[in-house]
């Protein structure tokens, strides 16, 4: 992928990918719209550094394969590389902090740690609210028939749609202390990590 045209072709793909227009992209990585044009048209050689830089963007990261070629040298002569998707910790643990139930879907939000946002599956639109723990940091979490499950410190607490609703007609959420019923309702009974103190 070492060619202005391959790299560009990427580029144009990982941006309409991730829904972005060329000025948004423009606006992310500080340069002019015609920039990015030129970029995708693959009429300019994108430094290596600014390439890395941009795919960033789209949570990659690029390997080099130097077979010990100095790297002045290899940054000269067009080393072949490749992108490879960059997973780190937090958006391991973020994946696991999520469930789905009915039409809604759970997500502990990752910056915090602290709370679940929802939303609505079938709009895919955030609904309003969220369950705060705070201070404590929510642990674990599993989909549950009624809603899902938190777990946060020696605490397992259920949050499940109510009867109520908004003035626009969406759902209400209520939290509640869970039990041993829930747990084999969710499938965690006999996982020591979710046990009820």
């Amino acid at each position: 992928m070492g060619e202005p045209q391959d790299v560009g072709r990427v580029l144009k793909r990982l941006r309409e990918e991730a829904g972005f227009s060329q000025r948004e992209l423009a606006d992310r990585l500080g340069v002019q719209q015609p920039a990015i044009a030129r970029w995708e048209a693959g009429g300019v050689n994108i430094p290596l550094n600014r390439i890395e830089e941009i795919v960033a963007c789209f949570g990659y990261g690029i390997e080099y394969d130097l077979k010990a070629i100095p790297l002045q040298a290899a940054l000269n002569d067009g080393v072949p590389f490749q992108l490879v998707r960059r997973r780190t910790d937090d958006e391991t643990q973020h994946e696991r902090l999520r469930a789905r139930s009915g039409n809604f879907e759970f997500v502990v939000h990752p910056e915090s740690g602290w709370y679940v946002e929802m939303s609505d599956i079938t709009t895919g639109e955030r609904l309003a609210g969220a369950l705060g723990v705070y201070p404590s940091r929510i642990e674990g979490m599993v989909a549950h028939p009624d809603g899902a499950l938190v777990r946060y410190g020696t605490v397992v607490g259920k949050v499940v749609a109510s009867a109520k609703t908004h003035l626009d007609g969406s759902a209400v959420f209520a939290f509640f202390h869970a039990d041993q019923r829930d747990l084999e309702l969710a499938g965690v009974a006999d996982d020591p990590g979710w046990k009820i103190s």
